[in-house]
């Protein structure tokens, strides 16, 4: 049976909560979703998670971008890739701990030519208040340069929807993945 978009949940009022009960900064999910829009994301797959659930459950709500939940990273990339190779634009939102788990089919979305925008919740050292949180800061980056994976560490939700326009240029031109890390101080209050 083929996965059918997610249909949105009833509507809250106040998109800056997540389920989580996370209080998400509404400048960062409002230049995030700018940002997919302009940048002409069609097609949106999703590991739900607690730093990333603000822009999730608005991407879901809105109904402008298709949206899929999916059960794991890697499973996420491969339907983003499955998802360009019939003229979509795909985005891919996860922890940073993702990266991690996905180089396998991150080497084969450069092998192949099927890029994706990543955007990613990232355990920088800044302000970390969790030492388990380690392995992700360990892993997100190394990974991305060890294939070759251009990113982007966005410090200041004002560039967000910059970084994401320019990103999904380096998608749709050098056909390989590009990566938006967002650091916990970024998303959340």
């Amino acid at each position: 049976m083929l996965s059918q978009p997610l249909k949105p949940p009833a509507a809250r009022h106040d998109l800056s909560f997540g389920q989580s009960g996370a209080r998400y900064r509404q400048e960062t999910l409002d230049a995030l979703y700018a940002g997919f829009v302009s940048a002409a994301i069609d097609f949106a797959v999703y590991m739900p998670d607690a730093t990333m659930d603000g822009i999730e459950q608005m991407i879901v709500e809105r109904r402008e971008i298709e949206a899929y939940q999916c059960v794991r990273e890697d499973e996420g990339i491969a339907m983003a890739m499955g998802a360009y190779m019939v003229g979509r634009r795909p985005v891919v939102l996860m922890e940073g701990s993702g990266i991690g788990l996905s180089a396998i089919i991150l080497a084969r979305s450069m092998l192949q030519r099927c890029p994706m925008l990543l955007v990613a919740g990232h355990c920088s050292t800044l302000g970390e208040r969790y030492d388990y949180h380690g392995t992700t800061r360990m892993v997100v980056e190394p990974v991305l340069r060890a294939l070759g994976v251009p990113y982007h560490v966005v410090m200041d939700p004002s560039q967000i929807r910059t970084v994401v326009v320019e990103g999904q240029r380096t998608v749709s031109g050098q056909k390989i993945p590009f990566a938006v890390l967002l650091p916990t101080h970024v998303i959340r209050e």
